[in-house]
């Protein structure tokens, strides 16, 4: 396969230079809900959670497009949310709820924030399990990354939103 070497993800109405969509645990039979709505610079991502089970989850995805980011140490993203924590996924198996790469985002609410996020604090996280403890070889995952996803999780109902404008590879 010929996977690509990305250097920035955009996010704008203008300049976004990968397509996005919404997931929910309706595919589940879960009432959570996303909506996507594109602003000249940056993607706002906007919904509800109300979890039916152990608890509600709503996602952006990206398309899935075979990505290598082995020669990368960092992830940089320019990000505003509502202050609550957010998971950033890599995922690298074909189906989308088996193990992903997972780092928590969690920052103050309400302002932008230019975030690194250092490729060794990624785990490995469970769609039915959350965060597994083990340390994942990276070098077994990173240069076969199949799409991008921001999670938006909660134990209780709850609204969301958060706004990125990219995600920068260094």
């Amino acid at each position: 396969m010929n996977y690509i070497k990305p250097e920035v993800i955009l996010f704008g109405a203008q300049n976004q230079n990968i397509t996005w969509h919404a997931f929910s645990d309706q595919v589940v039979g879960g009432l959570s809900k996303g909506d996507i709505i594109f602003h000249e610079d940056f993607l706002e991502f906007k919904g509800s959670l109300k979890p039916t089970l152990d608890r509600g989850w709503a996602g952006l995805r990206s398309k899935k497009e075979e990505h290598d980011l082995s020669d990368y140490k960092f992830i940089e993203i320019k990000i505003k949310t509502d202050g609550q924590p957010y998971h950033f996924q890599l995922e690298h198996n074909p189906a989308w709820q088996e193990d992903k790469l997972s780092v928590e985002i969690d920052i103050v609410a309400n302002q932008w924030k230019v975030m690194h996020l250092e490729m060794a604090d990624f785990k490995i996280y469970n769609t039915h399990k959350e965060y597994i403890s083990r340390k994942p070889k990276l070098e077994h995952y990173l240069s076969e990354i199949q799409r991008y996803n921001i999670l938006a999780s909660h134990r209780k109902t709850t609204d969301f939103n958060f706004q990125i404008e990219y995600i920068r590879f260094h």
